[in-house]
């Protein structure tokens, strides 16, 4: 089948970035055919299936290189007890408990509502970082079955944690999941983080990772208590048990990175890992800055993540840009820096870590496509693009998704899964989750 989209403005992204207007795409099956003129390409099309896109801006899809979607049943939950005042007692108030109750469904339901908002915000891809202690051998199973019903790819892992034992079941479904092959989904090796995963545990992980060839996705210095009770049981920094371990490599993923100290970038820097960053997460949990402007500078790569917050990517390059303005105190800060984390470097991330080819409107790639409300009051091009971006089209809905050539949304109606019936389900049992916890 062959699609045009006719009429909008085509911002390519990628080594050339052209802004075409008015522009026009052509997919044909999964990839794109041909971009150019929109007179041109409707004459050579006629036969087409028509999107239309006129007023509108049609880009690269977007990618989450870190999303919890297991989160969902956080939302209006209130646990028992004091609120909690630091970054240890979020854990063991909150996520930790609620990790403990989920179940196969919740799993399942708890997936389907951020996928749907991945969609409806232009996010065709996505890299998870599930957690359900109580819930392991099949959880990401129940993961893979909401995405593929959704129609977008995911790149998948459980993190696997010693704080109940068993960090040796968490690597066994890391493991039988990276056993199975999809096209849209892939694995990686979920750890939780340094300080709840035992030396048998990261080593088994290494072992994992090098018979998979595939990365490896754990939190890093996202609070001081990290480092402080990493180097408290094993005598050295969180950054430099990894490097002994040997999991650091273009392949890692190291989430947040809050507390890295000089030293711990250097090393980074020097194994390829990249890290990912979550500002409006680490706002929320009022844990620190990441400092991602020295690490740019340094030559680390930084992607760009929601942690579970939300699924609105340009909201969190958006936070990452003012935060970034705000912590280094500098009006000129991260102009292209943010815009670089999100439409460049996860792209690049993305592509290491599965050999997907995303971020980039051009003949032969994926079809994987945004197509935004954006009409412009001022004129864009190739000069001007980030200010549209960071000032205009953040505030912009997405009309249209499409992923591999796959029309998820249509003019603002998701066509792959039923919405309503799904939420009805959520909250029914989200109810049953609610009720596990203690």
């Amino acid at each position: 089948m062959t699609v045009l989209i006719e009429g909008g403005t085509v911002v390519t992204m990628g080594r050339r970035g052209r802004v075409i207007n008015p522009g026009s795409v052509v997919i044909e099956g999964k990839n794109i055919k041909e971009i150019g003129e929109t007179d041109e390409l409707k004459l050579k099309y006629k036969q087409a299936d028509i999107i239309y896109a006129r007023r509108k801006v049609i880009m690269p899809s977007f990618i989450n290189a870190h999303h919890h979607l297991y989160s969902t049943f956080a939302r209006g939950l209130t646990v028992p007890g004091p609120a909690p005042k630091n970054f240890s007692e979020i854990l063991e108030k909150l996520w930790w408990k609620l990790d403990k109750a989920l179940f196969g469904e919740a799993i399942y339901y708890s997936s389907l509502v951020p996928l749907m908002e991945c969609i409806r915000h232009g996010v065709t891809h996505i890299v998870d970082h599930h957690e359900s202690q109580s819930y392991q051998i099949g959880s990401l199973d129940e993961i893979s079955r909401a995405v593929e019903e959704t129609g977008i790819m995911a790149v998948l892992c459980l993190g696997a944690s010693d704080r109940y034992g068993k960090g040796v079941r968490g690597l066994e479904e890391n493991e039988r999941f990276l056993r199975k092959k999809k096209d849209c989904i892939k694995g990686m090796v979920g750890l939780h983080a340094s300080f709840t995963v035992s030396e048998k545990t990261l080593k088994r992980s290494a072992e994992i990772a090098e018979d998979f060839k595939c990365g490896i996705h754990v939190h890093c210095c996202e609070a001081l208590e990290d480092g402080k009770k990493t180097r408290e049981k094993y005598s050295k920094g969180v950054v430099e048990r990894f490097r002994d371990a040997g999991i650091l490599n273009e392949k890692t993923l190291l989430i947040h990175g809050v507390h890295l100290s000089g030293e711990e970038m250097n090393i980074i820097k020097e194994s390829g890992a990249s890290v990912i960053h979550n500002p409006e997460s680490n706002m929320n949990n009022a844990v620190g800055y990441a400092k991602v402007l020295d690490m740019m500078h340094k030559g680390i790569r930084v992607g760009l993540g929601t942690d579970g917050m939300s699924s609105d990517m340009l909201s969190q390059m958006r936070a990452a840009f003012l935060l970034a303005r705000n912590e280094y105190k500098d009006p000129n800060a991260a102009f292209t820096q943010a815009p670089e984390m999100l439409l460049s470097n996860n792209p690049k991330i993305l592509r290491d870590i599965t050999g997907w080819d995303a971020g980039e409107i051009a003949p032969g790639n994926s079809a994987d496509i945004a197509i935004i409300d954006y009409d412009p009051a001022t004129p864009l091009n190739e000069n001007n693009f980030m200010g549209h971006l960071l000032f205009g089209m953040i505030f912009s809905d997405v009309d249209t998704t499409i992923c591999g050539g796959k029309t998820v949304m249509r003019h603002k109606k998701i066509l792959t899964v039923n919405e309503s019936e799904i939420l009805e389900k959520c909250r029914e049992i989200s109810e049953k989750v609610w009720e596990n916890i203690k």
